[in-house]
């Protein structure tokens, strides 16, 4: 009976031994095969991050691994100097490579779009009405159309001061309201301008009533001129 007892433990051991070996033999089978693969350095991402994280808060949730050149993907981040300033554009997973395409200017709708050298980015406050669909986003390029209020005996005037323009970023506005004859939600759209561009729109903000016309490559924006009420009606 001590030797059939003893036996069955020799081979339930064994067994044991057996699994164990397998395992072993599995966990290293992916280094013997990148063993005489170069390896180099990239950014991976260990824990989830949101979309719309800033690059300087995520230092603590992405980690430095070694992986063979032939997996490494194209473009693949070694540190987060190159987006520094930017925010993620899309939610990242962990297990992930960290690339430049995952970050881009912080927007309210997920959406970003890098700002042109040389530009600085300008901030209004629209109500959705005046959003072309209510519905522009960053990458879009749009006209900005301007009213003025009646001025002595004018009526009241209304033209295009600017086409082509670059949105940048797309964002619920903090203000309440508008104005107390606008409808619909605020938003905040902003643009990349040169300085002339940025007054125009800070006084047209200011002292007028903005809208913006969606626009395209094959937008048609020549034949506009000043218009008046008096021209509406003839």
């Amino acid at each position: 009976m001590k030797k059939k007892l003893l036996a069955l433990l020799s081979a339930a051991l064994l067994a044991v031994i057996g699994v164990i070996a397998m395992i072993s033999y599995a966990q290293g089978a992916d280094e013997r095969a990148f063993a005489d693969a170069k390896m180099v350095e990239v950014l991976v991402v260990k824990t989830e991050i949101p979309a719309e994280t800033p690059a300087s808060r995520i230092t603590t949730a992405v980690q430095t691994k070694k992986v063979p050149v032939a997996v490494r993907a194209e473009g693949a981040l070694t540190s987060l100097d190159s987006v520094k300033g930017l925010s993620t554009n899309v939610s990242l997973k962990p297990g992930e490579q960290l690339l430049p395409s995952r970050f881009g200017a912080l927007t309210g709708k997920g959406k970003s779009s890098s700002l042109p050298a040389g530009m600085q980015e300008v901030s209004i406050a629209l109500s959705a009405p005046r959003v072309a669909t209510g519905a522009v986003k960053a990458g879009d390029r749009v006209g900005v159309v301007v009213s003025y209020a009646k001025q002595g005996n004018d009526g009241g005037y209304t033209n295009v001061v600017k086409n082509n323009l670059l949105v940048t970023r797309v964002s619920n506005s903090v203000l309440s309201k508008v104005g107390a004859e606008e409808a619909g939600v605020p938003v905040l759209v902003t643009f990349a301008v040169k300085p002339m561009d940025a007054q125009k729109l800070i006084n047209a903000s200011e002292f007028g009533k903005v809208w913006l016309t969606l626009q395209n490559s094959q937008t048609d924006t020549t034949g506009s001129r000043q218009i008046e009420s008096k021209d509406v009606i003839e």
